[in-house]
């Protein structure tokens, strides 16, 4: 099975603007990069075979895959994180790629571990694999097989909606619980949650 695993990422200088009451912008823009090399590590210690592939129309953004031996998707701007993911993932199955999983930026607790804890069930013959976030509403992670199996809807109440969408392409399909995919940094509440829970993180 030809595996990818896709990252958007939006501009980094418009990144986490929910922290605003907590921190500065220059300080979410730190934040936004040290979450990001830390999730392009987590994917470049994946195993030979995965191909891994970062979308965004940052050029900064851009510069960091190229340099650690990510295949570039540019965007001219970001039209929305589905968008994104869905075009990219259409694109990657045309080019005979037959599974994507979709990770999101912002996970301080990602290893390559879980990704391919993962990647494993995908193999095990699920065409669907979805991970919810900590509070149970959104999606943190998602795996297609095909990549185009249904579209992407990223955003409030993400988990329902890829749930039916699931359910209504293909009975094998299966929700999993990571708590290391579930957590993810988007508001003062999650960066409390990370400096009790992870004080050793970035």
């Amino acid at each position: 099975m030809r595996l990818a695993v896709l990252l958007p990422v939006k501009d980094l200088r418009h990144a986490k603007t929910r922290l605003a009451p907590l921190l500065g912008e220059q300080e979410r823009q730190t934040l936004a990069g040290l979450l990001l090399r830390g999730t392009l590590a987590a994917i470049s210690g994946l195993p030979p075979g995965v191909e891994r592939v970062l979308v965004s129309s940052d050029e900064s953004v851009l510069t960091l895959g190229r340099a650690q031996g990510f295949r570039i998707l540019s965007e001219k701007c970001q039209i929305s994180e589905s968008d994104s993911v869905d075009v990219a993932s259409a694109r990657l199955q045309a080019e005979g790629i037959e599974g994507v999983l979709r990770v999101p930026l912002d996970l301080p607790l990602l290893g390559t571990r879980h990704l391919e804890a993962l990647l494993t069930r995908a193999r095990a013959g699920y065409r669907a694999v979805i991970v919810p976030s900590r509070d149970g509403t959104g999606t943190n992670a998602i795996f297609r097989f095909p990549p185009t199996l249904f579209p992407s809807r990223f955003g409030p109440d993400s988990l329902p909606q890829h749930q039916a969408l699931a359910a209504a392409a293909t009975e094998m399909w299966q929700l999993c619980d990571s708590p290391a995919f579930a957590l993810d940094i988007d508001d003062p509440a999650d960066v409390a949650t990370v400096l009790r829970e992870a004080p050793e993180s970035a």
